[in-house]
């Protein structure tokens, strides 16, 4: 794979929750949230108002810059 390649693979954020839902019964709505916070992505399943599997990635992982937006 090329560099540029490499460095798009490094933004995915992946979460294996398949064993919690399982355990949850069928039939069992879930929800996914996705939270972009001030030092990366934050990512939870939730069944029953119970959050089942979570998981995070930093932007720094993921070769992301963060930079303070000024107030005009």
């Amino acid at each position: 794979m090329s560099n540029t390649t490499d460095k798009m693979l490094d933004r995915y954020v992946h979460l294996d929750c398949f064993g919690s839902i399982q355990q949850t019964g069928e039939g069992s709505p879930i929800s996914i949230s996705t939270k972009l916070d001030d030092k990366g992505v934050v990512i939870d399943v939730w069944c029953n108002d119970e959050c089942v599997a979570s998981t995070y990635k930093l932007y720094s992982e993921m070769g992301v810059e963060v930079k303070e937006v000024e107030d005009e």
